[in-house]
């Protein structure tokens, strides 16, 4: 009896294998586009050379049917992932260089971790990247020049890890920055001239500006708006005075049924 039961389990076990073969085979499951693959196989490298010790990326799994699902992923309406937003969440380990491969990703944010390694240089093959935060965490090694590749930066931010070496030239050239903050790492040599809207370079006690050793270590901020300088009393005055006149020309203008004669008097009162 108990054989002819060990005997009935194998082929109901071998049945079933082979109607799954068979179903599989002839009705196979909904399959990704090519590209979202390639991006699908690059987020599993990512993971895999990242330690994970909360397991935030435990559902970054090859075989979802949906991986717009993962946690900390943002996708486009066609399945293409856009951002990556692991800040603040313990991981440790290196950066892959195949996220490279995620071409329509806009931002990047894995700042407030303990990843160490170089910055993948093949992240300037991202045209489309918008924001790169790094900050506080341990990269080591030299910004890379590859950067300035994707013209469509605006925030890039590498502050507080432990890069060395010298600023790029073609990183400074970046004019459509809005902010770079390569401040407290270990950089070296001149600051060339920085075209960013606004950056940051203390905390980084080998480097100066212009070669002389009281312009070492200190901040570079550019204005991000118009400012307006007073060159003496009489100036202050008479803008004060300006300003005055058009507030009130402004006030009477809103009075209804004013007669015009009226209006000269009262502007001539002003003045």
């Amino acid at each position: 009896m108990v054989n002819r039961r060990r005997e009935v389990k194998k082929s109901y076990a071998l049945f079933s294998s082979t109607f799954f073969c068979i179903f599989f085979l002839f009705f196979p499951p909904a399959e990704l586009s090519d590209g979202v693959k390639y991006e699908v196989l690059a987020l599993i490298e990512i993971k895999s050379s990242l330690i994970d010790p909360h397991g935030v990326l435990v559902n970054w799994d090859n075989a979802a049917v949906d991986p717009c699902s993962w946690d900390l992923i943002t996708c486009s309406p066609d399945g293409f992932f856009l951002s990556i937003g692991a800040s603040d969440q313990s991981l440790s380990g290196t950066l892959a260089s195949s996220i490279c491969n995620l071409t329509y990703l806009q931002t990047v944010r894995l700042q407030n971790n303990n990843i160490r390694g170089n910055i993948p240089p093949e992240i300037g093959r991202l045209m489309k990247l918008k924001t790169l935060d790094l900050s506080n965490n341990n990269f080591t090694g030299q910004i890379p020049p590859t950067l300035s590749h994707s013209t469509s930066f605006q925030y890039l931010r590498l502050n507080n890890n432990s890069l060395t070496g010298t600023i790029p030239t073609s990183v400074a050239n970046m004019t459509q920055l809005i902010l770079l903050d390569l401040s407290y790492n270990n950089l070296s040599g001149p600051v060339p001239r920085l075209h960013a809207n606004a950056y940051n370079v203390i905390g980084n006690p080998q480097i100066c500006s212009t070669g002389t050793e009281e312009d070492c270590n200190r901040t570079h901020p550019k204005p991000t708006s118009l400012t307006f300088t007073e060159s003496s009393d009489g100036g202050t005055k008479n803008q004060k005075f300006t300003v005055q006149f058009g507030l009130s020309l402004a006030c009477i203008l809103l009075v209804d049924h004013c007669p015009w004669f009226l209006l000269r008097e009262k502007i001539i009162r002003r003045l």
